[in-house]
Protein backbone atom coordinates (compact mmCIF):
# COMPACT_ATOMS: atom_id res chain seq x y z
CA UNK A 1 0.00 0.00 0.00
CA UNK A 2 1.75 3.32 -0.53
CA UNK A 3 0.41 6.95 0.46
CA UNK A 4 -0.66 9.67 -1.46
CA UNK A 5 -0.54 13.34 -0.22
CA UNK A 6 -3.53 15.49 -1.21
CA UNK A 7 -4.41 19.02 -0.53
CA UNK A 8 -8.19 19.55 -0.31
CA UNK A 9 -9.34 23.25 -0.43
CA UNK A 10 -13.25 23.20 1.73
CA UNK A 11 -14.28 26.28 -0.42
CA UNK A 12 -13.24 24.26 -3.66
CA UNK A 13 -15.44 21.11 -4.39
CA UNK A 14 -13.03 20.46 -7.61
CA UNK A 15 -9.98 19.96 -5.14
CA UNK A 16 -11.26 16.85 -3.67
CA UNK A 17 -9.75 13.56 -5.55
CA UNK A 18 -11.27 11.79 -7.75
CA UNK A 19 -10.60 8.21 -7.68
CA UNK A 20 -11.62 4.45 -6.94
CA UNK A 21 -12.95 2.70 -4.17
CA UNK A 22 -12.81 -0.89 -2.96
CA UNK A 23 -16.62 -0.66 -1.64
CA UNK A 24 -15.47 -4.41 -0.64
CA UNK A 25 -13.10 -3.62 1.65
CA UNK A 26 -14.87 0.05 3.22
CA UNK A 27 -17.81 -2.06 3.83
CA UNK A 28 -15.72 -5.13 5.22
CA UNK A 29 -16.89 -4.36 8.76
CA UNK A 30 -19.35 -7.08 10.32
CA UNK A 31 -21.68 -6.83 12.96
CA UNK A 32 -19.57 -9.00 15.58
CA UNK A 33 -16.06 -6.80 14.23
CA UNK A 34 -17.90 -4.18 15.63
CA UNK A 35 -19.49 -5.80 18.52
CA UNK A 36 -15.63 -6.94 19.18
CA UNK A 37 -14.19 -3.22 19.19
CA UNK A 38 -16.45 -2.01 21.48
CA UNK A 39 -15.61 -4.96 23.56
CA UNK A 40 -12.13 -3.74 23.59
CA UNK A 41 -12.98 -0.20 23.75
CA UNK A 42 -14.94 -0.59 26.76
CA UNK A 43 -12.07 -2.60 28.33
CA UNK A 44 -9.75 -0.38 27.59
CA UNK A 45 -11.67 2.38 29.23
CA UNK A 46 -12.17 0.32 32.30
CA UNK A 47 -8.59 0.02 32.57
CA UNK A 48 -7.93 3.53 32.22
CA UNK A 49 -10.08 4.41 35.19
CA UNK A 50 -8.23 1.68 37.37
CA UNK A 51 -5.02 3.75 36.88
CA UNK A 52 -6.20 7.02 36.86
CA UNK A 53 -8.77 6.83 40.41
CA UNK A 54 -8.53 5.93 43.15
CA UNK A 55 -11.52 4.34 44.67
CA UNK A 56 -12.07 3.78 48.10
CA UNK A 57 -13.87 0.95 49.38
CA UNK A 58 -15.34 1.43 53.22
CA UNK A 59 -13.48 -0.83 56.21
CA UNK A 60 -15.69 -3.81 56.93
CA UNK A 61 -16.75 -2.22 60.12
CA UNK A 62 -18.36 0.99 57.87
CA UNK A 63 -19.76 -1.63 56.21
CA UNK A 64 -20.98 -3.67 58.47
CA UNK A 65 -22.75 -0.43 60.00
CA UNK A 66 -24.13 0.85 56.46
CA UNK A 67 -25.99 -2.68 55.85
CA UNK A 68 -27.23 -2.52 59.52
CA UNK A 69 -28.74 0.85 58.50
CA UNK A 70 -29.77 -0.27 55.20
CA UNK A 71 -31.98 -3.03 57.06
CA UNK A 72 -33.19 -0.79 59.80
CA UNK A 73 -34.36 1.33 56.72
CA UNK A 74 -36.03 -1.23 54.77
CA UNK A 75 -37.92 -2.55 57.96
CA UNK A 76 -39.20 0.75 59.75
CA UNK A 77 -37.11 0.67 62.57
CA UNK A 78 -34.58 3.44 62.36
CA UNK A 79 -34.22 5.35 65.42
CA UNK A 80 -34.49 8.46 64.00
CA UNK A 81 -37.14 10.53 61.54
CA UNK A 82 -34.61 12.93 60.32
CA UNK A 83 -31.20 13.30 59.71
CA UNK A 84 -31.13 16.74 62.12
CA UNK A 85 -32.56 14.47 64.87
CA UNK A 86 -29.86 11.92 64.56
CA UNK A 87 -27.16 14.80 64.51
CA UNK A 88 -28.79 15.94 67.28
CA UNK A 89 -28.42 12.79 69.68
CA UNK A 90 -24.72 12.29 68.34
CA UNK A 91 -23.79 15.77 69.64
CA UNK A 92 -25.41 15.08 72.97
CA UNK A 93 -23.78 11.80 73.25
CA UNK A 94 -20.16 13.41 72.33
CA UNK A 95 -20.47 16.34 74.78
CA UNK A 96 -20.67 13.59 77.73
Amino acid sequence: MSATRVTIDPDDPGSLPEGRVDHAVLDGATEADLVSQQQDDDAEAMRDIARFARLKVPNARTQRAMAESEEMMRRGTARFASAEGMFAELEEVGGQ
